[in-house]
């Protein structure tokens, strides 16, 4: 007797090959590959990792001219965090500090579970040309102890005039003890 999910396909795929006018070898060979498929999703779903959002167009109001910001004072806010930066350009390379704050939805959540913001380069056309990580905070820490600044230096690519961000976030308050249960969360995010 055949176990595991990949036999459970598997006998999935024979079943259907046996009634299928294809026959087993052009049905069952592609299917084989399935559950490997599955698992390499569900591994880069965990991971975390996103798109890359090169080659596609900013929101309009998240584009930053370059030339308004050049050392003064700049803000971009979300619905869930305001970013207060100030920033400049020197030999070919960005040069960016700054405050990050929560706002409304977040800002009464004790634990960090993860935060990250990130910066876009964009071209005259909103055309995003290549991002950074800007700044990062969590593994389930409490917000008191979260550095909330940033300076940071980051090469700017050929054709950039504006800047764009986005971020993504989880908080929790922090019941539930160690096994994480009865836990209030949330999860927020914003596309550059």
């Amino acid at each position: 007797m055949k176990s595991g999910f990949g036999d459970l396909i598997e006998g999935c795929v024979a079943r259907l090959a046996c009634r299928s006018t294809l026959g087993t070898a052009v049905v069952a060979t592609p299917l084989r590959w399935l559950p490997l498929l599955l698992l390499c999703v569900v591994i880069i779903g965990c991971a975390g990792l996103q798109t890359s959002y090169e080659g596609t167009p900013a929101n309009p109001d998240n584009r930053h001219p370059l030339t308004t910001t050049d050392g003064g004072p700049a803000a971009w806010q979300a619905k869930d965090m305001a970013l207060h930066y100030e920033s400049s350009v020197k030999n070919g390379a960005l040069e960016i500090k700054g405050t990050v704050e929560r706002l409304n939805t977040i800002k009464n959540f004790s634990v960090v579970s993860y935060f990250r913001v990130s910066i876009y380069f964009l071209n005259a056309d909103g055309i995003i040309l290549g991002n950074h990580l800007l700044w990062s905070a969590g593994n389930r820490v409490d917000e008191t102890f979260v550095r909330w600044t940033f300076e940071k230096q980051f090469p700017l690519p050929a054709g950039t005039v504006a800047l764009g961000f986005s971020y993504r976030g989880g908080f929790s308050d922090g019941g539930g003890g160690d096994s994480g249960s009865n836990q209030t969360g949330w999860e927020v995010w914003a596309r550059p």
